[in-house]
């Protein structure tokens, strides 16, 4: 990749819905070029869908983080994988590298569902599932791509809450649109409307408002390890920490051009971030500074390696 595509990856970050002569138009390059680029990239599987992030608390959802350490070498494993991501209320899906195998990420609207999941889970796959860890996710803080690929001034791409004191309604269109969008969000008005068999104006009009009140962005999905990096997350336990502490990690991960996300958590682990890491002595000196910045106030530390995107919808219903 050039200069020119990665700012391209990045104008797709910021809002994959944009045109691509608005886009051209940004990088002072022709259309064609601009098509051709975004094409290349698709076919070389840099770019692997295009996705719609929604703030699932305003429709009064929680979402919970799960880590599942299995016992090796059982035939259950592939059923355990397909029963995981056929169920809609799992909205993040990985199989990750360290102290587990799996992690989900999955939303619900109170306790007693997360419970009955759990208890289906567990009683199906007894001889599979060898521990399990839960927590509940508050807030993600996602940074803008520009950060990693231009090293430009860190820019804050959304912040998602698991419950919001506010929530809105949407009904059986809205519910259309945001299924077409969640795996395809660049998807063009007129074709959405097609697909939903609703009017151009019923579309234009619940996009518009969908934008405002509910979704987060429109973005691009990468394959991080086809641009050279491994996608590690840090998982901290906290000994003790006032706001002041914790807006300062924050802070600093926000500074840290390599860090694409973190995570506040309820749980076992109090926080996760999320890093994009092209070798061991880049891993290294991460660790590094994260000790020296906050090592009166982190306990202890895990490190996991997603190593396969298995699911990605943010449309849990």
């Amino acid at each position: 990749m050039d200069l020119i595509d990665k700012k391209i990856i990045c104008e797709l970050d910021m809002n994959c819905r944009s045109p691509v002569s608005k886009i051209a138009k940004n990088l002072r390059i022709s259309r064609n070029v601009a098509a051709y680029r975004i094409k290349n990239l698709e076919d070389n599987g840099i770019i692997r869908k295009y996705i719609c992030s929604i703030n699932l608390g305003l429709l009064g959802y929680k979402t919970y983080k799960i880590f599942f350490k299995i016992w090796s070498g059982k035939e259950c494993e592939k059923e355990f994988v397909k029963n995981l991501i056929e169920n809609k209320q799992i909205i993040h899906f990985l199989k990750i590298e360290g102290p587990f195998d799996y992690s989900i990420a999955i939303s619900v609207k109170n306790i007693s569902e997360l419970n009955d999941f759990l208890m289906h889970l567990k009683n199906r796959f007894k001889d599979l599932i060898k521990d399990y860890l839960v927590s509940i996710v508050v807030y993600s803080r996602v940074f803008k791509l520009n950060k990693l690929l231009l090293d430009q001034k860190p820019t804050l791409k959304f912040e998602k809450h698991t419950s919001e004191d506010k929530q809105i309604k949407i009904d059986e269109k809205d519910i259309k649109i945001l299924h077409e969008l969640s795996q395809s969000a660049n998807t063009p008005i007129v074709e959405l409307a097609e697909r939903t068999k609703l009017s151009v104006d019923i579309i234009k009009y619940r996009l518009k408002l969908l934008s405002k009140n509910l979704i987060n962005s429109y973005r691009v999905l990468l394959d991080f390890a086809k641009l050279g990096y491994y996608h590690y997350v840090i998982m901290l336990r906290i000994k003790q920490a006032t706001k002041y502490d914790e807006n300062k990690l924050l802070s600093w991960c926000s500074l840290k051009k390599n860090v694409l996300f973190c995570t506040k958590r309820i749980g076992y682990f109090d926080f996760s971030i999320n890093v994009a890491i092209k070798n061991i002595n880049d891993f290294n000196k991460f660790i590094s500074e994260l000790k020296s910045g906050f090592g009166d106030m982190i306990d202890s530390y895990d490190v996991i390696i997603n190593s396969e995107l298995l699911k990605l919808d943010y449309i849990p219903f």
